[in-house]
């Protein structure tokens, strides 16, 4: 059962796994998500939430509690839902955080579909779900669109004469020297 309310505790630097264990009887929560380098790290660095005590000195005279967020006088809270909509995001124990996006604010991209195929456009950020928000010159003005992911490419050449003919002719050459060694083989 959550708490209707919990306590934020500030720790010292990197002791947020030891003060979770040293405070397992009040029933702390450290939300934690594995890096990309597969390392598990805390979500919220020295941060750890506590259901909410009558006797605030049992969390502060632990050892590596640096304090607590107070709101005045008193202890700032959070609600148990907040609490909950993260433990409703954890599998295995972990937090699963959304995909990092495919392109940089201001990078140069290319569109390879539709009506603006092979436009170049400044990406501007994440626009929902796979749809990305683009810059656009049209009529002297920079306009804003949306575009979906799949549809937006980074240094992307679209295809001119003489690359398709370099790319036909680096072809037919390995396409030949490829025969020649079989039908050398085979005799």
């Amino acid at each position: 059962m959550l708490a209707e309310q919990w306590l934020v505790i500030v720790t010292n630097p990197q002791k947020e796994a030891f003060v979770e264990h040293r405070l397992q009887g009040l029933g702390p929560y450290l939300p934690r998500f594995k890096k990309i380098t597969g390392k598990i790290a805390a979500l919220f660095p020295r941060y750890i939430f506590c259901p909410q005590i009558a006797e605030v000195s049992q969390i502060t005279s632990t050892f590596g509690v640096r304090g607590l967020i107070m709101a005045g006088d008193s202890p700032a809270t959070i609600s148990g839902k907040e609490i909950a909509k993260l433990k409703a995001r954890e599998r295995g124990g972990l937090i699963q955080l959304p995909p990092p996006p495919r392109f940089r604010d201001g990078e140069k991209l290319t569109i390879l579909r539709g009506s603006l195929k092979w436009r170049q456009v400044i990406y501007a950020g994440m626009s929902g779900k796979d749809r990305e928000r683009v810059l656009i010159e049209m009529l002297g003005q920079t306009v804003t669109i949306i575009v979906p992911t799949q549809d937006l490419a980074s240094d992307f050449k679209p295809p001119t004469r003489n690359r398709l003919r370099f790319q036909r002719e680096t072809f037919s050459g390995q396409d030949r020297t490829a025969f020649s060694a079989a039908h050398c083989r085979s005799f």
